[in-house]
């Protein structure tokens, strides 16, 4: 556990707990992507720095005494980071993950709890008003229905004051625009719906089925019974890569045109919608 006077090399942490899934590596479907797990995790590094950090700056006030949830937890990555800083840290993500023995252990050698639930139309397991803060990063756009109740759920679990933070992808991004001019997609392709449905392809959630501008999260969160305490585009620089990151800044100058966006909300009220949820609609 870090000390508060300690000061923090978030990089570092978010290292070492990408590192150890080399001597404990998973493949959580049981489908030999022990590799591609790995790859993923080195690949996705620094929007979990961007988290960590983030979410220690909003509660390290009190740290052993803030309760966090990560929705969406995949490997473990950002809730061992936050564990390792002292917060107490609960996890959640989809069943079809959960029945993994291996990642189920690796929380457990972490002391985190680790939940099973698919989110449609479903209650999270937890008490109402119990969560300081509720992580949902790269999960709402693998939602292939309505998002409305599970932000509603999020909103139960929180504390009045707790913090909702959101990153995911932008789909104002500059090189989906780029696409669309040139009569491309910006969404999966095609081959990508067989692969999902190919029992021996890790493709359960690899799919983004709908993408959110900035604009667009920030009125969700809103309406949600959340106020807006910070909203940002983002992107980072690709690794001795200088040509790319020198383009990269200029194009980037317009933060509409970045890849990644972040929302967090705090808690102001609960929302009071009567949610009419059939088969055809959530």
């Amino acid at each position: 556990m870090m000390k508060h006077d300690e000061k923090i090399n978030y990089t570092k942490l978010v290292q070492i707990a990408i590192n150890e899934y080399k001597t404990f590596p998973i493949d959580m479907l049981g489908i030999g992507d022990e590799s591609g797990e790995y790859t993923y995790l080195n690949n996705t590094k620094p929007t979990y720095i961007r988290t960590v950090k983030d979410i220690d700056g909003l509660l390290k006030g009190d740290r052993k005494n803030k309760k966090i949830l990560e929705i969406g937890s995949f490997l473990g990555t950002v809730s061992v980071s936050l564990k390792r800083l002292g917060f107490d840290v609960h996890a959640l993500d989809i069943p079809e993950f959960h029945k993994s023995a291996k990642l189920r252990a690796h929380y457990k050698r972490n002391n985190i709890p680790f939940d099973s639930l698919n989110l449609r139309n479903s209650r999270l397991p937890y008490d109402s008003n119990s969560f300081d803060a509720v992580i949902i990063c790269e999960v709402m756009e693998h939602l292939n229905f309505n998002p409305l109740p599970v932000l509603r759920e999020i909103n139960r679990v929180l504390k009045k004051g707790g913090k909702i933070y959101i990153g995911m992808p932008n789909q104002s991004y500059f090189l989906n625009r780029i696409r669309l001019l040139l009569g491309l997609s910006i969404n999966n392709p095609i081959d990508d719906f067989f692969k999902q449905l190919d029992r021996k392809d890790n493709m359960i959630v690899g799919l983004h089925w709908r993408e959110y501008t900035l604009n667009e999260t920030t009125q969700l969160v809103q309406r949600m019974g959340f106020s807006i305490i910070q909203k940002y585009h983002f992107y980072y620089n690709k690794k001795d890569n200088y040509l790319k990151n020198f383009i990269q800044r200029i194009i980037f100058l317009y933060p509409p045109f970045r890849p990644f966006i972040v929302v967090v909300g705090q808690k102001v009220t609960t929302p009071n919608y009567d949610f009419f949820l059939t088969e055809a609609n959530s």
